[in-house]
């Protein structure tokens, strides 16, 4: 399956709900995202996975450090 932009801007719009803490930081991913399919130098699907694997590291040490102050 291909991922389209708006599957991607799906997904980050989820994400940022979904943590909220993190939303500035998702949506600046999504930015470059953006910017970097609009160059016309990348596939959208390239940067498609490069912004969501982006953004779970992002989310995967949130939870660790919230996790871990527990």
């Amino acid at each position: 399956m291909t991922t389209t932009e708006r599957d991607v801007r799906d997904y980050v719009n989820n994400r940022a709900l979904e943590f909220d803490s993190l939303a500035e930081e998702i949506y600046n991913t999504y930015d470059l995202f953006r910017m970097e399919i609009e160059d016309e130098c990348a596939s959208v699907q390239h940067e498609a996975e490069l912004c969501i694997g982006a953004i779970e590291e992002l989310i995967d040490e949130y939870k660790s450090n919230t996790t871990a102050k527990r």
